[in-house]
């Protein structure tokens, strides 16, 4: 009845705001089974991205008279509040809106952001609630942003009275910590990490002296889960600052995820990696699906350079850009360069303006059709949906995670301990998902992808990458070269 009856609302609502998103019917409806089954879903499409979707899942809560949590971005709780509940209130639909909870005679929708769920401890803690999870494409990185601990100077000395005894105790454990860091340093090196007996100590430390602070609690509760944990010297103020994150972040949900029906909506093409995520959580998917987006998808053109050389050759950052500066002179429209390596970034923007001058941008939002962008994978996925699609872009490194960044080193180090597959676990599904997010402004225009690592060839890993990328179309030749 539920699917019958949102399909009447929907319907109603289109004949005045129309959409050109062919699926919205079919999604409708899958969600309207969804509720009324009591299953977990997992669907994924990049229309998740935009907001032509938010009607049919609304309309559909809405109707179902029982409460649901909708989670989703402050970008598109503010959106609703401030467009889209008024026109279904115009449908006929009798609600009031209240701290972003929509309330109905016999139920309510609570609109909610990750960040105020996680901070809501009983609902956090809720059994066999609703929920519809938006944007789980971002979900590991949305958790590590929350839950990661910089534990500061200040998070050491906050409220505090110097003539106490428990003062004291700080004031002696921090400077001999910092004595400890400062002799272990090794050269350019700043992240220190902690042995066993160091670990012992802190966390003998920290859950003594947990009810010190909110933060002293924090980092005594990460301490005993187990939590990465490293230490990053500060040369110029002489000072060190302690970081936590953990290593599993969907374990830290564990209890949500369990304990709660959920349909999770994911704005990537597919989706490879996240159920496999929830399956080592013991959360099992009853129904995975895709939908296409509201574009009419082309394939994406990849060229890899059969003999490209590999990024430990000497000459490859001058092959890279070399064959970048020939690739850009046959392109009218907007190339962007992507890289993570900093250096790489800023080396890449400053070579192509000696020639290109001001059309090179360093992670500024281009104006014309032609300008060369050179931008990090997370600033382009963040602004993408404010510029027009390339009609190029070249990557010189593969998105592998930095093993220079400290909790990529301890997670491999933890895997490599569990007798893990430290890289088709970890690194391989970062770099895929990453790239799957960078590129997929291509499918509207049939873009090139031109990859210059050469690992993309010579590695069995790297062929896989390729791979994935879907729906694509290689090619063997493309100008200026032979």
């Amino acid at each position: 009845m539920l699917e019958i009856l949102s399909h009447q609302y929907l319907k109603r609502f289109i004949k005045s705001h129309q959409t050109d998103w062919d699926h919205i019917y079919s999604f409708g409806r899958i969600i309207s089974k969804c509720l009324q089954t009591n299953e977990t879903y997992l669907i994924n499409s990049e229309i998740f991205s935009t907001n032509n979707w938010l009607s049919a899942l609304l309309i559909s809560l809405f109707l179902f008279e029982e409460n649901s949590i909708f989670v989703l971005s402050h970008e598109k709780i503010k959106f609703l509040k401030n467009n889209h509940l008024g026109k279904l209130k115009n449908l006929g639909f009798d609600f009031t809106l209240e701290n972003d909870q929509i309330n109905f005679s016999n139920h309510r929708v609570c609109l909610i952001t990750l960040e105020n769920l996680l901070d809501d401890a009983k609902t956090f803690s809720s059994r066999n609630h609703r929920i519809i999870f938006s944007g789980v494409e971002n979900i590991k990185e949305d958790l590590k942003n929350y839950y990661r601990i910089a534990f500061l100077k200040q998070n050491w000395f906050y409220n505090f009275d110097d003539s106490s005894s428990v003062a004291q105790k700080i004031i002696s454990t921090y400077n001999s910590l910092k004595k400890k860091f400062f002799l272990r340093k090794v050269l350019d090196n700043n992240n220190i990490f902690l042995d066993k007996e160091e670990l012992n100590f802190l966390s003998k430390f920290f859950h003594e002296n947990s009810s010190y602070s909110d933060q002293f609690l924090r980092v005594s509760n990460a301490l005993s889960g187990g939590w990465a944990c490293w230490v990053t010297l500060d040369d110029i103020n002489f000072e060190w600052n302690f970081y936590l994150e953990p290593i599993d972040e969907l374990s830290q949900i564990k209890q949500l995820l369990i304990n709660n029906k959920f349909v999770f909506l994911s704005g990537l093409r597919k989706d490879n990696f996240f159920q496999k995520y929830l399956k080592k959580e013991n959360v099992e998917i009853n129904l995975v699906m895709n939908f296409r987006s509201n574009f009419i998808e082309k394939k994406i053109l990849v060229y890899v350079p059969p003999r490209q050389m590999l990024p430990n050759n000497p000459m490859f950052t001058k092959n890279i850009f070399d064959k970048s500066k020939k690739l850009i002179i046959f392109t009218k429209g907007l190339t962007l360069v992507l890289s993570d390596d900093a250096d790489l970034k800023l080396e890449f923007a400053t070579e192509l303006a000696s020639i290109y001058g001001k059309r090179v941008l360093l992670e500024s939002i281009p104006s014309l059709n032609n300008e060369i962008l050179c931008a990090s994978y997370f600033w382009w996925i963040n602004n993408s949906y404010l510029i027009k699609s390339p009609e190029q872009i070249i990557i010189p490194l593969l998105p592998i995670p930095n093993m220079a960044e400290p909790i990529n080193e301890i997670t491999v180090f933890h895997k490599k301990n569990l007798s893990k597959d430290w890289f088709r676990e970890f690194l391989l599904p970062e770099a895929i998902q990453k790239l799957e997010k960078s590129i997929s402004p291509l499918r509207k225009n049939s873009g090139k992808l031109i990859i210059l690592d050469g690992r993309a060839n010579k590695r069995k890993w790297g062929r896989s990458i390729i791979q994935s990328i879907q729906p694509s179309k290689q090619i063997n030749y493309m100008l200026p070269y032979d």
